[in-house]
């Protein structure tokens, strides 16, 4: 079966190759056709585990897929991109980011039966953003180069800082009864998730920035293993931080954070991987969401679910981004773009496979029944309503 599926996949991206440029002009993107296949496949029996996400394969594909996606996006982000752009991309990630995740957190446990644990991890899960969803607004020069770099340095930065957040929160969920919130609990947790993954991570990327660096220099590297190199330094990172009981996603993003190269072909071949090989594994992720997500998640919609996914896209996300975009010099239309594109897709995706990790995959849980259900539906409509907005945002600036 899993064959019968890599066929779907394989099929529909040669297909979407030869028409990407004419399917891109009609305002569908690749992540809105992998899905769509995937929830059409859904029905036919095609998922990979008759509609449970318990599954090695897929777990793989997942934390892999993540790794990478963490590593590439924060090795795209230089430290002066934080002072540059009109500071937006700081504005965003410093306050609009904490106001969101209180705004969803307050929200779902008012609205959903939830506590106050859950309604936290539903929020961090609906933070990060995926500026890819709605990648050829960002390539339009009618746009202020301002608005779409802080766009995407928001979007690059923003999963990896959610990820200690979503940790913390889990473990809260993990030590269950008071008496094991002590301070010898959480000392052990910072010392072996948060501080071993972090210092793992700052490592690797100082250190392999530097190999490299010597390496092109001496011209001894070819641009292929510059590529490949890169790359491995992701997967060292996160191998490295396991086997030291930290947590290997903190570790490949400030790996990625921290490959401070000198040389910019290098970091033209992680764009290029993430382009490429990255977008593969992406799409495949995209495509597992729709035919086991959805099809797993849709006895649990409710109308409350869909008022919360509403929310999460609009008000929870639109109103923390205008906070703390007050006192700049911002135009009304340029601060809807900024509060708009915030499309919730591969990260959001792969968190809430962590937390179904970490309840056991336990579909009979009330409580993950309205995490999954609530999570699913509103990646499903970022996905569709992001990708369908950017002609309209295009001929906004054009105008």
């Amino acid at each position: 079966m899993e064959e019968t599926i890599l066929l779907l996949v394989a099929v529909a991206l040669f297909f979407y190759g030869l028409l990407a440029r004419r399917i891109e002009q009609a305002d569908i993107t690749a992540p809105m056709i992998f899905t769509l296949l995937g929830v059409i496949c859904g029905p036919l029996g095609l998922a990979l585990v008759s509609g449970s996400p318990d599954n090695s394969k897929i777990f793989f594909i997942a934390e892999l897929t993540l790794a990478l996606v963490l590593f590439t996006d924060a090795s795209q982000v230089r430290w002066k991109h934080l002072g540059q752009f009109n500071y937006y991309p700081i504005k965003l990630l410093a306050i609009g980011l904490p106001l969101t995740i209180l705004a969803g957190a307050v929200f779902a446990y008012w609205l959903l039966p939830l506590g106050m644990v859950a309604a936290l991890l539903l929020a961090i899960i609906l933070t990060p953003t995926d500026a890819a969803l709605a990648q050829s607004v960002m390539e339009q020069k009618s746009i202020d180069a301002d608005l779409r770099n802080s766009v995407n340095v928001e979007s690059g930065l923003n999963d990896g800082i959610a990820l200690p957040i979503l940790l913390m929160a889990l473990a809260l969920h993990t030590a269950g009864s008071a008496q094991e919130l002590d301070g010898a609990y959480w000392g052990e947790f910072i010392l072996t998730q948060l501080l071993a993954g972090t210092v793992i991570g700052v490592a690797v990327g100082r250190i392999g920035s530097y190999l490299i660096n010597q390496a092109c220099e001496k011209d001894w590297i070819s641009p292929v293993y510059q590529r490949l190199s890169s790359i491995s330094l992701a997967i060292i990172a996160f191998s490295l931080a396991e086997v030291f009981h930290g947590n290997g996603f903190i570790a490949v993003f400030l790996a990625g954070l921290f490959l401070q190269t000198q040389h910019e072909v290098v970091i033209e071949r992680l764009k290029e991987f993430g382009e490429a090989e990255g977008e593969l594994l992406t799409l495949a992720v995209f495509f597992i969401f729709g035919v086991i997500f959805v099809p797993m998640v849709w006895p649990y919609i409710s109308w409350n679910t869909f008022i919360y996914a509403v929310f999460s896209l609009t008000a929870a996300r639109m109103l923390p981004v205008w906070i703390s975009l007050i006192g700049t010099q911002l135009n009304l239309k340029e601060k809807l773009f900024l509060a708009w594109f915030g499309p919730r897709g591969i990260a959001s995706v792969l968190y809430l496979l962590l937390v179904m990790e970490e309840f056991g995959f336990n579909q009979d849980s009330e409580t993950l029944q309205t995490i999954a259900a609530t999570s699913v539906l509103a990646i499903l409509m970022s996905i569709f309503l992001h990708g369908a907005s950017t002609k309209f945002w295009i001929k906004a600036f054009q105008r």
